[in-house]
């Protein structure tokens, strides 16, 4: 783990109220698909955690995708190229990389992002049928089509209003079209992956649950074992990554 500035080298709006950040760091050396980082952003005390979409350890860039939700993901928008901001990080536990014969990787919204680098690591691994299904409420919300297509996965994408892609939600969407995997890999709203973990039993779930140090000290993003009801989990440390099946949430 790291604490430094990394610079901001783009900041881009890519959908609706949704940016791509890319910054540049020494703490790239350390990342893995599915961790994520602490930004300070200036005027503020508590720290925002993002998780890192993709990164290259060649050139010491990463990239975060966010939604502006408040104030402090509104300044975040309006930094400029060439600034730089606190940043921690790698935190968490990212993504295991195993091998299957199909692997589905399953986003809801911000839940794409985490997903990227994931494709990526998973196909350097490997795995030869990787397709994605992703979510959206409506066709302006829709990002991350471009990196997929890039390393030639194919993408499914609903939205709730089918304004694009098929019209409902991303379970619906896999029991339409008879989608099926040996390895599910997933991130998103809490309904979605309860879904997804009643059709699929071998995989990882990443939790997007607020959180306060970010670093597993002040136990505010607790979650629980469901084989043992006394046992707990800190998101932000032990996950956010979990096996299918291990936690309730």
């Amino acid at each position: 783990m790291r604490d430094e500035k990394a610079k901001i080298l783009e900041n881009t709006l890519i959908a609706a109220d949704t940016y791509r950040m890319v910054l540049q760091g020494e703490l790239v050396q350390d990342l893995k698909a599915g961790q994520f980082v602490n930004l300070l952003v200036p005027g503020f005390t508590l720290r925002r955690p993002i998780s890192v979409s993709s990164f290259d350890k060649s050139t010491g860039e990463f990239t975060l995708l966010y939604k502006v939700l408040g104030e402090g993901t509104a300044k975040m928008a309006e930094m400029k190229l060439g600034e730089t901001i606190q940043t921690i990080g790698p935190l968490g536990n990212g993504f295991p990389i195993e091998t299957a014969e199909s692997v589905l990787l399953i986003g809801g919204g911000a839940g794409t992002g985490p997903l990227v680098q994931l494709a990526k690591e998973l196909k350097e691994a490997g795995c030869k049928k990787i397709r994605v299904v992703l979510g959206f409420p409506t066709k302006a919300d829709i990002y991350g089509l471009d990196e997929f297509n890039e390393l030639g996965i194919r993408t499914h994408v609903s939205t709730d209003d089918g304004t694009y892609g098929f019209h409902g939600n991303t379970v619906e969407l896999i029991q339409a079209e008879g989608l099926s995997a040996e390895l599910v890999y997933t991130c998103g709203p809490k309904r979605m992956m309860q879904a997804v973990e009643e059709l699929f039993d071998r995989g990882y779930i990443s939790l997007d649950i607020r959180m306060a140090c970010g670093m597993g000290a002040c136990m505010g993003c607790v979650c629980r074992d469901k084989a043992d009801p006394d046992k707990y989990y800190r998101v932000c440390k032990e996950g956010p990554v979990f096996r299918i099946g291990q936690v309730e949430y």
